[in-house]
C-alpha cells in the first residue's frame, strides 16, 4: 500500500552537471529525490565519487546548489558527509548531502542542481578497511521498518575501535537508490571478530520509491576505521 505522505519524486535528473574537481574526484553514479517536508520540501543526493589521481585526497571544499528552470540557485549547502573522508587512489567513496528549501511557490522552482568539489591532498590520515557484507531486510521484524544490515568483521589481529559503517542500496537494475553511514564512537571489535549494524532507510525515501514502483534489489556495504598519522 502506497504511503499518504506527500511527495515529490525526482529518480531521473532532469539536469546534472558533474562534479569538477581540483584533483580529480569524479562522481561515476548519483541520484536525487525532491520530497515534501512540513510545509516545505527536503532535497536528497547520493554519490558515488572516485579518486582518479595518484595521491591520498580528502574533500576540501563543496557546493551543492538546488536551482529552479532559469539557473537561479534556490539553496545551496556545503555541508555532506562522504565515506571514507579518505581516499586513497583508485578508491571510491560514498557522499550524501542533503538540503531543507523553505518558501517556495511549487515544486516546479526546484528544476535542477549543480555540484562542486575541489580536494586537498591528506598525508596526514588514512582509512584501513574491514570486512562488509550487507542485506536489504523488508519490514524487519524488530520495529516493521525497512532496513540495511551490514556485518562487519575486523580481519586483522588488532583491536579496531571508532568504526564507520557506511551502507547502499541499489534497484535491480543495479541503480544506486540511498546510502548512509554511522560511527560507533569509542566502541571496539576485537581481532578476528565481528559485528552487525542497521540502518532504516529513511521514510520519505521509501514513500518516494513506493509511489515510483521501484523496489530495493540488493545492498553494499564498506566499513572502516582512520588513523591520524604522525609526521
Amino acid at each position: 500500500m502506497k504511503r499518504t505522505i506527500a511527495l515529490i519524486l525526482s529518480l531521473i535528473m532532469l539536469l546534472c552537471l558533474p562534479a569538477y574537481a581540483a584533483g580529480n574526484l569524479e562522481v561515476t553514479e548519483d541520484n536525487w529525490y525532491v520530497v515534501s517536508h512540513s510545509d516545505d520540501y527536503r532535497v536528497y543526493y547520493f554519490a558515488a565519487a572516485k579518486n582518479g589521481t595518484d595521491k591520498t585526497v580528502s574533500v576540501n571544499d563543496l557546493l551543492f546548489q538546488i536551482q529552479d528552470a532559469e539557473g537561479d540557485t534556490v539553496e545551496s549547502t556545503s555541508k555532506y558527509n562522504m565515506y571514507p573522508q579518505v581516499l586513497q587512489p583508485g578508491e571510491t567513496g560514498w557522499l550524501v548531502i542533503s538540503k531543507d528549501v523553505k518558501d517556495l511557490n511549487s515544486k516546479s522552482d526546484i528544476d535542477h542542481y549543480t555540484l562542486t568539489i575541489t580536494t586537498k591532498v591528506n598525508d596526514d590520515q588514512l582509512a584501513h578497511p574491514l570486512t562488509a557484507e550487507c542485506e536489504y531486510i523488508e519490514k524487519d521484524e524488530d520495529d516493521n521498518e525497512d532496513v540495511l544490515r551490514a556485518t562487519v568483521t575486523n580481519q586483522t589481529a588488532e583491536n579496531a575501535f571508532d568504526i564507520t559503517v557506511a551502507m547502499l542500496a541499489r534497484d535491480a537494475e543495479g541503480k544506486l537508490l540511498y546510502i548512509t553511514g554511522d560511527t560507533a564512537k569509542n566502541i571496539g571489535l576485537p581481532a578476528a571478530s565481528s559485528l552487525m549494524e542497521r540502518a532504516s532507510i529513511k521514510s520519505d525515501i521509501m514513500d518516494a520509491l513506493d509511489d515510483a514502483h521501484i523496489a530495493v534489489a540488493s545492498a553494499e556495504a564498506i566499513a572502516y576505521t582512520v588513523e591520524d598519522i604522525d609526521d
